[in-house]
């Protein structure tokens, strides 16, 4: 047996989710016809130029630069060049690949250059410094030990 109580509240319950529906569902139909008409104008970009679009041209310029600077099969050191950590050493290691990253840390955490340099392997001739939202910074290693050893801090 079912309470008159139970019946009314089922009702409103009902009732508010065909209110629900009756106002979101034209809000979603339009949503989703913008976002269907813009894939539909991206249709046929190769991944480059949508890489382009997302990341920036002044980021992918720097990625191709040091690309070509580094061999694939080379290495390089990676530093997070931001105040916070939001994964732009991730994005750099990831578009860099195949090419060996060695994660030195934050660049504001770093020690002096002195015992930094022993942490350094000798084998790594480049510096790549990650901030997220800007291109990275290619410097080599020595450049980079002289600069924040001028600087006692961030470059």
């Amino acid at each position: 047996m079912l309470s008159f109580a139970g019946s009314v509240f089922r009702a409103v319950a009902l009732g508010l989710l065909g209110l629900f529906l009756l106002i979101s569902i034209p809000t979603a139909a339009v949503h989703t016809g913008l976002r269907l008409v813009q894939a539909a104008a991206l249709v046929g970009e190769d991944s480059a130029t949508a890489r382009r679009r997302v990341q920036g041209t002044a980021y992918m310029d720097a990625i191709e630069q040091i690309r070509r600077t580094i061999p694939r099969d080379g290495e390089y050191l990676l530093v997070d060049g931001g105040a916070e950590r939001q994964g732009g050493t991730y994005w750099v290691r990831f578009d860099l690949a195949p090419r060996r990253a060695r994660f030195l840390g934050n660049l504001r955490d770093l020690a002096g250059p002195g015992r930094l340099a022993d942490r350094m392997p000798a084998s790594s001739r480049w510096v790549v410094i990650a901030i997220y939202g800007r291109p990275p910074i290619l410097i080599d290693r020595e450049a980079f030990l002289l600069r924040l050893e001028e600087s006692h801090g961030p470059l």
